[in-house]
C-alpha cells in the first residue's frame, strides 16, 4: 500500500522515563528519541479489530499502549478492541482483546471488562415501548408520493389553516400536540391509537439498586491473561506507584424528575477502591471487603468527554520526522475470506437499494397505513474495483427537493482491507439532502467530492 504522507502524523508526544515517543496516529509506527540515540519502531502484523478502527494512547511509566477500537460494531455488540504495548526500548507487543471493553492499563498489562456501563432501572410503563408498532404495507395498493402529500397538506391546511411545506407524517410531541411547531415531534402513532391520551407523565424513579456485576480480564504482553470477577461495573482502572486503583458505578444511574418538564435524567455516581495486585491477582473482589470513596457524579456528556481527542486537535504538530525508507510503517492487509468480503459489500448494496423501495406509512388523517411511492426515483447502485478498492456509488432523483441527479460513492474497505463501518449511511444521505449540506449543482448532477464513508 502507498504511503499517504511521507511524514509521521504523530499523537502529542509522551515523555516516559528519559524516552519521548512520537507515535502515528493511523500507521503501526512510532519514532522515539532517548538522548541522542533515535529509533523507529513498527508493528505491521500486529491485530486489528475486524472492522475500521480508531486509535488511542494509554500510558504506565513504562510503556505506552496504542488501543485500537472498532469504530462501530453491530448492535448489541460490545466494540472489538486490540492493542500494541511499547516500551521504552523499542519492543512493540500486539495483545488481541476482543469483544471487550478497554478500561485502563497497569504495569503488567491492559484491561478490559464484558461490561462497559450501567443501564437505567426500568420505569412504571416501560414494557409499553419494548416492542415499536410494525407498519405492514403487504397487500395494500401503492401510492403516488405526490397524492399522499397533497392529501396529507389538504388534511392539515383544513384543520390548523397551515402546514409547513416539509411534512413529518404523523409526528407529534411526547404530550400528543401536533401543531406546526411541533410536527417534527419525539414519538408517532400507531393505528387505533389516541394521540390526546399519550400525555402520561413519568412517576419519580424509585432509588436505584447495585450496578450489574462484572468479569475484568487483564492481558500482559507475555501472554498471560487474568480475570477477575467484580461485583460491580468497572468505568476505569489505573496504576498509581505499586498499586491498582478501580473506579466503579457503586449503583445503577440514579433518575432525577423534572417537576415540570416530566422528564427524567440521569446521574453515574461513581467510587474507587485501591487495590495491591502485587503478589496476584485473586479469582474475584467485592467492594464491601473496601472502604470505597465517592467521587463526583457525572452526566452522560460528562463521562464521554474525550479529552484525549482535545489534545490531539490542540497539539502543535512541529515534530516533523520524514519516514522515507523506513520498512513496515504500512498495515499488513486483513485476512477477509471471499464471504466476508461478499457480505461487507452486499452491507452497503442493500441499504442504498432500499432507497427505491415504497414506504408503508401510518397517518392521523384516516388512522390507516399508507404504501408510498419512495421520494427516491431513479435509483442506481453500482459496485466497481477489487478488494481492498472497492467502491459502491448510488444514484438517484429526489421527489421533493430537487430535479437534479444525487450521486455519492462509498469505499466499503479501508486501505487494510477492513470494512468500515456501514451503518447508517442512508440517514446521514437522507439527512444531507434535507439540510443542503451538499455540494451544488454543475451539470444536472449534485456529487459529493470522493471521501470515505
Amino acid at each position: 500500500m502507498s504511503v499517504a504522507s511521507p511524514h509521521l502524523n504523530p499523537f502529542p508526544p509522551v515523555e516516559l522515563g528519559g524516552t519521548r515517543f512520537l507515535i502515528d496516529q493511523n500507521r503501526p509506527v512510532a519514532f522515539l528519541q532517548s538522548g541522542e540515540t533515535n529509533q523507529f519502531v513498527t508493528w505491521p502484523n500486529a491485530p486489528l479489530p475486524r472492522r475500521t478502527a480508531t486509535a488511542r494512547l494509554v500510558t504506565v511509566p513504562n510503556a505506552v499502549w496504542v488501543v485500537y477500537e472498532e469504530d462501530a460494531p453491530d448492535s448489541g455488540e460490545l466494540a472489538w478492541s486490540t492493542a500494541v504495548r511499547i516500551s521504552a526500548d523499542g519492543i512493540a507487543t500486539g495483545v488481541d482483546i476482543g469483544q471487550l471493553s478497554v478500561l485502563g492499563v497497569d504495569s503488567a498489562g491492559i484491561w478490559a471488562s464484558n461490561r462497559s456501563w450501567p443501564a437505567p432501572e426500568p420505569l412504571p410503563g416501560d414494557e409499553e415501548f419494548e416492542e415499536a408498532p410494525s407498519f405492514d404495507g403487504a397487500g395494500l395498493p401503492l401510492e403516488s408520493w405526490h397524492d399522499f402529500q397533497r392529501q396529507e397538506k389538504l388534511w392539515h391546511q383544513g384543520r390548523e389553516g397551515t402546514f409547513p411545506d416539509v411534512l413529518a407524517v404523523g409526528a407529534t410531541d411526547s404530550f400528543g400536540n401536533d401543531d406546526d411547531a411541533a410536527s417534527y415531534g419525539w414519538f408517532a402513532f400507531a393505528p387505533g391509537e389516541s394521540p390526546e391520551g399519550s400525555g402520561t407523565r413519568f412517576a419519580a424513579p424509585s432509588a436505584p439498586g447495585p450496578s450489574a456485576p462484572a468479569e475484568l480480564v487483564r492481558f500482559t504482553s507475555d501472554g498471560r491473561v487474568d480475570t477477575l470477577s467484580f461485583d460491580r461495573t468497572v468505568a476505569g482502572i489505573e496504576q498509581v506507584d505499586t498499586r491498582t486503583v478501580i473506579t466503579f458505578f457503586p449503583t445503577n444511574p440514579v433518575g432525577t424528575l423534572d417537576e415540570i418538564s416530566g422528564a427524567i435524567s440521569y446521574s453515574y455516581p461513581r467510587s474507587q477502591i485501591v487495590v495491591d495486585f502485587t503478589t496476584g491477582i485473586p479469582s474475584a473482589l467485592s467492594v464491601d471487603d473496601y472502604q470505597p470513596t465517592a467521587l463526583p457524579a457525572a452526566g452522560w456528556a460528562e463521562n464521554w468527554e474525550d479529552a484525549e481527542l482535545d489534545e490531539v486537535l490542540e497539539s502543535d504538530a512541529h515534530d516533523h520526522v520524514d519516514l522515507t525508507g523506513v520498512d513496515g510503517i504500512e498495515w499488513a492487509l486483513a485476512k477477509l475470506s471471499p464471504e466476508e468480503i461478499r457480505r461487507a459489500v452486499a452491507r452497503v448494496v442493500e441499504q442504498f437499494e432500499w432507497l427505491a423501495k415504497p414506504n408503508a406509512i401510518w397517518t392521523r388523517r384516516d388512522d390507516q397505513v399508507h404504501l408510498v411511492e419512495s421520494p427516491c426515483q431513479d435509483v442506481r447502485v453500482r459496485v466497481s474495483g477489487d478488494w481492498p478498492r472497492t467502491v459502491v456509488m448510488v444514484e438517484f432523483r429526489h421527489r421533493e427537493y430537487s430535479d437534479a441527479l444525487y450521486r455519492r460513492r462509498y469505499n466499503v474497505f479501508d486501505p487494510t482491507g477492513r470494512p468500515i463501518d456501514a451503518e447508517y449511511l442512508v440517514v446521514y444521505l437522507e439527512e444531507d439532502i434535507a439540510t443542503g449540506d451538499h455540494p451544488g449543482e454543475h451539470g444536472g448532477v449534485i456529487e459529493w467530492p470522493f471521501t470515505q464513508n
